[in-house]
């Protein structure tokens, strides 16, 4: 017999979201860096869970969402459960008023910069509304350019021998992750088919999930099994199910597609944890995939699904065990 909570009630309060997570100072001169940013310009603003198209699904009380977390418990015979849930979040982009400029000597790399906050609380259960998950960081888009001979303006500019090299295509966006268990990551990645066809035609298909979900070499039952700690087994099979089902209950017309990766082989990124986390669970790699969607030709970005996937090493029975920590989310901008 499956285990099921008896609760019937939560008695958290709902969050009442505000305008903007991040409240950046006031500043017209020099303006906010949007030009800068590329594609990814295309995320500043606030997103939420709210209803795609005529679905009635994907707002706070039925979210196209899923998170699939193992944890290690050495009590019990498998040695790891599962906390698997459904969530919404609150997250917020916003440009500052200037970069971050990589100085190179006869060149640089400007880092164009968003910083963003993100709030998640869960979706259902006895602790429906509470807040689960937090952290903030920041995206970066990165470009080559001259180096000022002055610490002011942009000229005059120090001599380069021969054209300036162009940021690859492989390595121009990177994502910076602080989070409060105690993990910091940092992933590099590109936009796909930048600079020439960055905008797909929509609609957008979103695969399969590829990866391993559930480890070898461990007792899969807590997987395969509805408890309490895993109430929807079949997503098991596919986490990105709920983006499949998402992007198809409302189609867009074009999209812009990116990744990231700790483990990108053209700039290999890092993650560092506290010792309670590299003892007990240990990340060691961290990727992610985002689609952002419009509605029409050349119309604004409002839809945003992404994925990710933490990478895990967890001691089952002596022998460490990477187990998949996967998370996926369809948000709506908010107007």
């Amino acid at each position: 017999m499956s285990e099921k909570s008896t609760a019937t009630a939560s008695s958290v309060t709902p969050p009442v979201f505000p305008d903007t997570l991040i409240n950046e100072p006031a500043q017209t001169n020099p303006a906010p860096n949007v030009d800068g940013l590329g594609p990814l310009s295309n995320l500043i603003g606030t997103w939420t869970n709210q209803n795609l198209g005529s679905s009635g699904s994907g707002g706070t009380a039925s979210p196209y969402s899923y998170n699939i977390m193992p944890l290690p418990v050495a009590s019990v015979p498998e040695k790891y459960i599962l906390k698997n849930f459904k969530y919404y979040e609150e997250i917020t982009f916003s440009p500052i008023n200037g970069n971050a400029p990589n100085r190179g000597g006869d060149y640089n790399q400007n880092a164009n910069v968003i910083f963003y906050e993100q709030r998640i609380y869960f979706a259902d259960g006895p602790d429906k509304d509470k807040l689960v998950h937090a952290e903030n960081g920041s995206w970066l888009f990165l470009v080559t350019g001259t180096e000022a001979q002055g610490p002011y303006g942009t000229t005059p500019v120090v001599p380069h021998d021969g054209p300036i090299p162009e940021q690859s295509v492989l390595t121009n966006v990177a994502k910076q992750i602080s989070v409060p268990h105690g993990n910091s990551i940092l992933a590099q990645g590109g936009i796909k088919g930048y600079p020439n066809s960055y905008l797909n035609n929509g609609p957008l298909s979103i695969s399969a999930y590829s990866g391993d979900v559930i480890p070898s070499g461990i007792d899969t039952t807590p997987y395969t099994t509805e408890s309490v700690g895993n109430p929807f087994p079949a997503l098991n099979d596919n986490p990105n199910q709920p983006l499949q089902d998402g992007v198809a209950a409302n189609p867009c017309v074009q999209y812009i597609q990116w990744a990231v990766d700790t483990e990108n082989p053209a700039a290999k990124g890092s993650v560092t944890n506290i010792p309670f986390e590299k003892q007990k669970a240990n990340v060691v790699d961290y990727s992610a995939n985002y689609w952002l969607q419009a509605f029409t030709q050349g119309g604004e970005f409002t839809q945003l699904s992404y994925n990710q996937t933490i990478l895990m090493n967890i001691p089952i029975n002596g022998t460490i065990v990477k187990f998949p920590h996967i998370t996926c989310n369809t948000l709506t901008k908010k107007q």
